[in-house]
């Protein structure tokens, strides 16, 4: 038989690890979470947190939820619509200076992929204003040339890894994410595996973000994060 004061240790121990622990029982966003973009995007709908992007809105809303850490374990339920668009970062302490996204954890359709985002706040700036320019003219801005990708103050996103998902739009997507380290790996409902290593990760951490593609629909819902 246990210890009564074993498992007060165990219980403290677990619960002081724990950062988010999210059922979205109430009818509200819960205390401390934020959105942004078009305002009434986010509400709470049957017990899952339901976001909409409109078709005209070229920024898909984010919410985000503050944390403290720095390796993380992550896992979430999403439910996508047809054609499915869902994307998960964890931002922190960019090595280029500032807050910054670190970890992408993208679904499109039926790829899920590992990103991780490099160079500065300054280029990632400019370039918004470049493409938002660009974007009154009916113009997109152009993919970025060998010697800015060779710059390394220069924003852009890596790709580190992607495999084929084997989970239908519309149905509930379990995704747990370990993040220690420079290493990051992703379990998709207890089956599938994705891992990879970036350069940026290893880095104090302070917000988790959920965004939603243009004229897309996503639910999460059971979020938790802890630190290992």
């Amino acid at each position: 038989m246990r210890s009564p004061l074993l498992v007060l240790a165990f219980c403290s121990s677990t619960f002081a690890g724990e950062l988010i622990h999210e059922d979205f029982t109430a009818a509200v966003l819960p205390k401390g979470w934020t959105t942004g973009g078009r305002a009434n995007s986010w509400t709470v709908v049957e017990g899952a947190l339901q976001g909409v992007c409109a078709k005209d809105d070229d920024h898909g809303p984010a919410v985000f939820a503050p944390l403290a850490g720095r390796d993380l374990d992550v896992s979430c339920k999403v439910k996508l619509d047809e054609k499915g668009n869902c994307l998960m970062l964890i931002d922190g302490e960019s090595a280029f200076g500032g807050s910054a996204h670190l970890l992408r954890v993208s679904i499109y359709g039926n790829t899920l992929a590992l990103a991780q985002d490099r160079g500065t706040p300054e280029s990632h700036i400019q370039q918004g204003k470049l493409r938002a320019a660009l974007a009154k003219e009916g113009k997109k801005a152009p993919p970025p040339t060998a010697e800015q990708l060779a710059d390394p103050q220069f924003y852009r996103t890596e790709r580190l890894a992607s495999i084929p998902l084997q989970a239908q739009p519309g149905t509930w997507i379990k995704l747990d994410v370990s993040l220690k380290g420079n290493d990051v790996t992703v379990v998709v409902n207890d089956t599938q595996k994705l891992s990879a290593q970036g350069t940026v990760f290893d880095v104090a951490k302070s917000r988790l973000v959920f965004l939603i593609g243009q004229g897309k629909k996503l639910q999460i819902d059971d979020v938790r994060v802890s630190t290992p």
